[in-house]
């Protein structure tokens, strides 16, 4: 059982939580680790974490003079304690930097590197103008204190001054090693704005490239309508228990079963009414003519029915579906809808009007059973249901649907084997323009010169043949391209990155022969999506608690430890802290922040709360102990910056699963050894019905690894044979040490067979 994809339960605003990711995401919370002020939103704080000496009403640690006094910590230093910069050793009472280690100075907030070894020197407390010695540590704010002259005259005092003043002048070079000290820090949030390099970025525009995801089969429960939009107000969740689901599957594969055996009695029956025919029987010719009658009566009546479904809904359909008829789930939406591919129809169907999980694996199991039959006594290869089941009736051209586009996911293969060609010199005018249509009175969408590079993607056998170049793509004739095999290898030898390609004349939104086949000698971008399952990761954690130091999504977090985890799950590894988290990335202003991208607030010129925002001037935060994991809006008062973590110009990983991309530094610990197989989307791989989720995510070659996530946690990245691959997807046959890798074609996951290998965390 292969079942492809994972990471995402809900959308925004849900609770549910996806049962196949929180495994794996169960992550303790430091016991000592101190908060970044999270809290301070909700204007609350837990204390329950804190440490009894930071509740106590009066705070005391060592002084850094080398008299080792306990002295009241000032409300400053308090601060930076609670924004996680320095932490109470209560072993040796001192304060110490949390990040370098120093010891810290409880009423200024300097940093020491030793404490100077003062002797206590009996002058020192006999003299009554000792009382200058607790001054002393508060000369590096105060310039006017060097100028008592009393301590230069004394022979013993200028040791004693000078000892104290030595632990200050390194503390002084030390802030500004410390980048989080001069550029987080400000006397107010307008000064802290204007330390930092806020830039804007260009707009990134998304390729028009499909990318191929997990098959998730679903099944029509009765004749329904695939509409171009989600209606308004409108609920399509399956209110049907799974139980009574299942029941009326197995009724539905009874039918299908049946209707074979009907096909092989009409087919016994054909003399007979041949017969009846010949006999012209009036009864006979009156029966037959009733039952058309009624099966069109029938017909007509579902069809009124979703004509009247329609007209309701608001919303145009763009294809209708046969009872029990196969589309494939791409992603799941909000309020029970479902984005869907069946044949070239792409558009919205409501979870309740079709079989899902086991109910739908009921009738897949029928199918694949009739088609392997089917193909067993045709002499040809299995290749899947396709063919068997019927898919949907288009309503409305492809190019046309709306919906087509909406989520550039399919279940079908969309990285084509490069086929090369150069255009050849047979063109009188040295110029081959390309078409729109097969015909040459069809619109000019791009050009190609003479010895410029394109890839046959349709119909090599045909008179016009289906092109890409650079981001052109249509119709040429072929006699004017060399396919040859001593051009395909002069390319291979020379490089492909040498040659030019098509000039654009026509953008490719406006192409209309773009989408004449989903596959592209380029892998499709799907950074929008990445986005998206960011934010439907972080939302099903929701509702749960926020805890001051905690890292857990589940057990509790703060507002950094928070965005901490949802990052990691994609790969970001961030820093503890927000003030540090704060400098991570590139700093935007706030009103550009794009979902996904995390907001900082900031009071008195201190950054002390950080939000994942979630577009339309929301938020996803671990806000408080009193709200815990919520969704929220903005606080545009506070808000100071965001910082953009998400790479935009988002690339799949690839390069074939052979090639080495890791380095000796990067092998961590030895996960011991496992079974290597391979998988491609194809349905033969694919051919399971239930355990994924939908979530329009890709699946990559060079990339993508199935695994059982109670073993390796999803996002987990490990090296099999020198390559970096992270953990995606699941499926019911990856059982315990046992890894899916995904390639692009069935083929090459035949012929890759059975391996054992060792595998590594990466660190």
């Amino acid at each position: 059982m292969r079942l492809r994809n994972n990471k995402v339960a809900k959308r925004l605003g849900t609770k549910a939580l996806a049962g196949v990711l929180a495994i794996g995401l169960i992550i303790s919370t430091p016991a000592a680790a101190l908060a970044d002020g999270g809290a301070e939103t909700a204007g609350t704080q837990s204390t329950a974490s804190q440490t009894p000496a930071a509740q106590a009403e009066k705070l005391q640690a060592k002084s850094v003079d080398g008299k080792d006094t306990l002295i009241d910590v000032s409300d400053a230093v308090k601060e930076m304690i609670q924004r996680g910069e320095v932490k109470l050793d209560e072993s040796t009472g001192y304060l110490i930097d949390t990040t370098t280690g120093q010891k810290t100075n409880p009423v200024t907030g300097e940093r020491v590197d030793q404490i100077p070894a003062i002797p206590a020197t009996p002058a020192e407390p006999e003299q009554p103008a000792e009382p200058a010695t607790p001054v002393t540590p508060a000369e590096p704010e105060q310039p006017a204190e060097p100028e008592a002259p009393a301590e230069p005259e004394q022979p013993a005092t200028p040791a004693t001054p000078a000892t104290p003043a030595e632990p200050a002048e390194p503390a002084t070079p030390a802030e500004p090693e410390q980048p989080a000290d001069t550029v987080t820090s400000a006397k107010s949030n307008q000064a802290l704005v204007a330390k930092q390099q806020i830039i804007k970025l260009p707009q990134i525009v998304e390729d028009f490239r499909f990318w191929t995801v997990a098959r998730k089969y679903a099944f029509a429960k009765s004749k329904i309508n695939i509409r171009e939009a989600i209606p308004e107000n409108i609920d399509g969740s399956n209110t049907q228990d799974v139980k009574t689901d299942l029941e009326n599957a197995k009724a539905d594969t009874k039918k299908l079963q049946k209707k074979k055996k009907k096909i092989t009695k009409k087919q016994t029956k054909t003399i007979k009414n041949k017969i009846f025919k010949k006999a012209k029987s009036k009864a006979v010719r009156n029966l037959q003519k009733t039952m058309e009658e009624r099966k069109n009566l029938k017909q007509k009546g579902l069809d009124a029915a979703l004509a009247n479904q329609q007209l309701e809904e608001k919303v145009r359909t763009v294809g209708t579906l046969s009872q029990d008829g196969l589309l494939y789930i791409l992603k799941e939406e909000e309020n029970g809808w479902l984005y869907v591919e069946s044949g070239n129809v792409r558009g919205f169907v409501k979870a309740s009007e079709v079989y899902t999980g086991d109910a739908a694996q009921e009738i897949l199991d029928v199918y694949q059973t009739k088609a392997q039959k089917k193909a067993e006594k045709a002499g040809m290869e299995y290749t899947g249901i396709e063919g068997t089941a019927k898919t949907a009736e288009a309503t409305v051209d492809a190019k046309e649907n709306q919906a087509y586009t909406y989520l550039r996911a399919t279940v079908n293969p969309t990285v084509a084997e490069k086929d090369y060609a150069l255009v050849n010199d047979q063109i009188e005018t040295g110029i081959l323009n390309i078409k729109e249509e097969n015909n040459p009175d069809a619109r000019t969408v791009g050009t190609l010169k003479q010895g410029q590079l394109c890839y046959i993607l349709a119909d090599k056998d045909a008179d016009w043949v289906y092109i890409e170049s650079g981001n052109v793509r249509g119709f040429v004739e072929k006699k004017y391209l060399d396919n040859s095999d001593e051009t395909k290898q002069q390319i291979t030898t020379t490089g492909e990155e040498q040659y030019k390609t098509a000039e654009e004349t026509v953008k490719p939104e406006e192409n209309a022969a773009l989408y004449y086949t989903l596959a592209s000698v380029k892998e499709g971008t799907p950074s929008g999506e990445i986005r998206e399952s960011i934010l439907q990761f972080a939302s099903q954690f929701i509702g749960n608690p926020y805890v001051w130091g905690g890292t857990s999504l589940t057990d509790g977090a703060d507002c950094s430890g928070f965005v901490q985890q949802i990052y990691k799950q994609y790969g970001y590894d961030l820093p503890r802290v927000a003030e540090d988290q704060s400098q991570c990335g590139t700093k935007i202003p706030v009103e550009d922040a794009q979902p996904g991208d995390l907001i900082f607030y900031a009071k008195g010129g201190h950054i002390y709360h950080v939000v994942m925002y979630a577009g339309d001037g929301k938020t996803i935060e671990a806000a408080s102990t009193k709200l815990g994991i919520i969704e929220s809006k903005v606080n545009t008062k506070n808000a100071v910056w965001a910082t953009r973590i998400i790479n935009d110009n988002y690339t799949l990983a690839g390069g074939g699963i052979s090639n080495v991309n890791a380095t000796n530094e990067m092998y961590g610990q030895n996960l011991g050894n496992f079974q290597i197989t391979y998988y491609c989307a194809c349905e033969i791989c694919c051919n399971k019905a239930d355990g994924i989720t939908a979530t329009g995510t890709p699946v990559v070659e060079g990339q993508t690894i199935a695994v059982d996530p109670r073993v390796i946690p999803y996002g987990t990245k490990v090296i099999i044979g020198g390559h970096i691959f992270t953990a995606e997807d699941c499926g019911g046959a990856i059982q315990g040490n046992h890894i899916d890798i995904y390639v692009n074609n069935h083929a090459e996951a035949t012929a890759l067979g059975v391996t054992n290998a060792d595998v590594f965390l990466v660190k």
